[in-house]
């Protein structure tokens, strides 16, 4: 089950059983929101999409309830794209910390970024800030990993956070956040040494999942490459990182980490062999519940 690495970590494999024992049983005694709460903050006037693409992802798995935060730039082609989910068009209002403040509580989780763009480093500094005291499952991706890369300083005491970076991203944040002239080994071993609990997604042909401790991989998928798969990663780590935490799991956020690259690669892998190199994002969705059957069973 786990041996060592060169670099000390433990390689961590996982069993579909373990994914299955995180999965909330679905029975006519759960209220609305105890399959989860999901929170995304991203949305501008310039992309609309990757935002939906996370919650409806979050929203299609399984979660009860899906929130988007937005720019009010955002906010009606959010709304229009689907009734199902909560927008709330804040981010270029006066009120939105005061506003997030008082939504935060009753999130289980949030996605961090998907659309947000840059122009606003320093809400989105305190933004972040707020998400630390959150203390919950935080998955950040896209622009909020550009924040990130800005102001490495969010990071330190951040507990309960997921960075996705792809290949690129993965590179900018580590030569931002430690010595650039080091070999890639040695940087990680120097960020998880100055930034400690972060679990880091590095999306790819093999997405690998990095902590501190433990090392894991996931490899297949689909070879066709289309926007929006990376929100549909983040919204799919995000719900199951949310189940993994209501249940108490030794190690949730790799564990959910681990169970959303698995389930978006092998999603990505059914939509493609049946759409080939013409899928789109929007093709996942109607795909979502039959994967899931297959992989973990009806309930």
């Amino acid at each position: 089950f786990k041996k060592m690495l060169s670099t000390g970590r433990i390689i961590k494999e996982f069993q579909i059983a373990d994914i299955k024992n995180i999965i909330p049983k679905l029975s006519s005694s759960l209220h609305k929101g105890q399959c989860g709460r999901i929170g995304v903050i991203g949305g501008s006037s310039e992309y609309t999409g990757a935002p939906y693409f996370a919650a409806m992802t979050a929203l299609r798995l399984g979660a009860d309830i899906v929130h988007v935060f937005c720019s009010s730039a955002a906010g009606t082609a959010i709304k229009s794209y689907s009734p199902d989910l909560i927008v709330h068009p804040i981010l270029d209002d006066d009120t939105v910390l005061k506003q997030l403040r008082m939504w935060l509580p009753r999130l289980h989780c949030v996605v961090f970024g998907p659309g947000l763009g840059r122009e606003k480093i320093s809400l989105y500094s305190d933004i972040l800030d707020l998400l630390k005291q959150f203390g919950k499952p935080t998955v950040v991706d896209a622009d909020g990993l550009y924040v990130i890369s800005e102001l490495p300083n969010l990071l330190k005491d951040f507990k309960n956070v997921i960075l996705t970076p792809n290949a690129s991203e993965f590179k900018r944040l580590l030569d931002s956040l430690t010595n650039n002239n080091m070999p890639e080994s040695e940087q990680l071993n120097s960020f998880f040494k100055s930034y400690g609990d972060v679990t880091l997604v590095k999306k790819g042909n093999n997405d690998e999942i990095i902590n501190f401790k433990s090392y894991s991989c996931v490899t297949g998928g689909s070879v066709c490459r289309c926007g929006g798969q990376g929100d549909v990663l983040a919204g799919s780590i995000a719900l199951f990182s949310c189940w993994a935490d209501l249940a108490k799991s030794n190690d949730p956020l790799t564990l959910g980490a681990y169970s959303g690259c698995l389930f978006t690669k092998t999603l990505s892998s059914h939509v493609f062999k049946h759409y080939g190199r013409s899928m789109i994002t929007n093709d996942f969705f109607p795909k979502i519940h039959n994967v899931f059957k297959d992989m973990f069973g009806e309930e």
